[in-house]
C-alpha cells in the first residue's frame, strides 16, 4: 500500500509518519467518530455565524421600526428572507441554535404586519416551527410596550390605544396554551412575561 493510502482509517502512522500497522477496532471507531465530528463541527460553526448575523439585522429591523423608519425596514426584510433560507439550508441538525434567529425573525415579521395595520402572520405564513412562532410572538409584547410608550409620549393616544389592544390580543391567545415545557418549550416563562408587561402597559394607560 502507498503511503496515501496509509493514513486512511485503518491504518496507524508511528511516531515518525510511516505507517505504523493496522489500527485496532477500538481506534477504527474513534478514527471514524473523529471525522465525523470534525465535519459537524465546521457546520456547526457556519450556522452559529449565520445564526447571529441574522439576530443582528433582524434587531436593525426593529430599532428602524421604532423610529419610524418604515422605508429602512422594508428594505432590510428581503435581506432578513434570504438569510433565513440559508440557514434552513444549512440547520439540519442544529436547530437547537437556528430556533432563536427563526425566533426573532417571527418577532419583526409580526411587528412590521403590526406597525402596518395588517393580520398577525402564523408560522404557516412564515414557514417556521410552532415553537419559535410563539416565543417570537410573545417577544413582540415586549416591543409592542415600547412602541405604546413612546404613543403616549408623543400625545398620540389612539395609537397607543391600538398597541396597547394588540398586546393584549396576543396575551389571550398565547394563555389559550397550557402544556408542559417538553411540549412548548419556554413559552409558560413567556406567558408570565407577557402577563406583566401587559400589566404594566395597563397602568400607564390608565395614568394618560
Amino acid at each position: 500500500m502507498n503511503e496515501e493510502g496509509k493514513q486512511e482509517i485503518g491504518f496507524r502512522p508511528d511516531s515518525k509518519g510511516n505507517g505504523g500497522g493496522r489500527m485496532s477496532k477500538l481506534e477504527q471507531a474513534i478514527a471514524r467518530i473523529d471525522v465525523v465530528l470534525q465535519e459537524q463541527e465546521k457546520r456547526q460553526d457556519a450556522v452559529l455565524q449565520a445564526n447571529r448575523e441574522l439576530i443582528r439585522v433582524c434587531a436593525k429591523a426593529i430599532k428602524c421600526l421604532h423610529v419610524g423608519d418604515l422605508r429602512a425596514c422594508d428594505a432590510l426584510l428581503p435581506q432578513i428572507d434570504e438569510q433565513v433560507h440559508a440557514l434552513k439550508a444549512m440547520d439540519k441538525d442544529f436547530e437547537h441554535i437556528s430556533q432563536q434567529a427563526y425566533q426573532e425573525v417571527v418577532e419583526i415579521q409580526v411587528l412590521d404586519a403590526l406597525f402596518k395595520r395588517k393580520e398577525i402572520p402564523d408560522y404557516e405564513d412564515l414557514q417556521v416551527d410552532f415553537k419559535p412562532w410563539l416565543s417570537g410572538l410573545a417577544d413582540a409584547v415586549g416591543e409592542l410596550r415600547r412602541a405604546l410608550q413612546l404613543a403616549l409620549r408623543e400625545g398620540k393616544t389612539q395609537e397607543a390605544e391600538y398597541f396597547f389592544q394588540k398586546m393584549n390580543e396576543i396575551y389571550d391567545n398565547l394563555m389559550v396554551l397550557k402544556y408542559s415545557g417538553s411540549l412548548v418549550g419556554a413559552l409558560k416563562h413567556k406567558q408570565d412575561m407577557v402577563r406583566g408587561q401587559v400589566e404594566h402597559a395597563r397602568s400607564e394607560m390608565l395614568r394618560h
